[in-house]
């Protein structure tokens, strides 16, 4: 091996191979388009994006580490959530959870989004 060397294999690499996989409607409903990127706790993504929030706690984007979707004005996509993996501890993003995800009630979470405004349509 010469240092710095990179050895691929034949085969392609399968991301997230294994995981359980997610799918979930989402509606930008607001007036510009709206990017989520790959390690973002979907659940907690922009107030104007409409969708059952409950349905992806704990997820992200099942895309590679440098990508993302872009929604679009009044336009709805489709995308697979694969689960955060690791610890399942998330910070930040818009401060719903701030913890262990396994160890913080989704409901109680929901509900502050709910009044700030994030908007949440509930499957069924």
């Amino acid at each position: 091996m010469i240092p710095g060397q990179i050895i691929r294999r034949d085969e392609p690499v399968e991301l997230n191979a294994g995981l359980p996989v997610t799918t979930v409607a989402i509606t930008n409903t607001g007036l510009v388009p709206v990017h989520i990127t790959a390690h973002y706790h979907v659940f907690e993504a922009n107030p104007h994006l409409a969708f059952d929030r409950l349905a992806t706690w704990g997820m992200r984007l099942d895309v590679p580490s440098d990508g993302a979707v872009r929604i679009e004005p009044r336009s709805t996509v489709t995308v697979t959530l694969v689960p955060i993996g690791g610890a399942r501890v998330v910070h930040g993003f818009n401060d719903a959870v701030n913890g262990p995800l396994d160890e913080t009630d989704p409901h109680e979470a929901l509900a502050k989004l709910i009044e700030r405004g994030f908007r949440h349509v509930p499957a069924g």
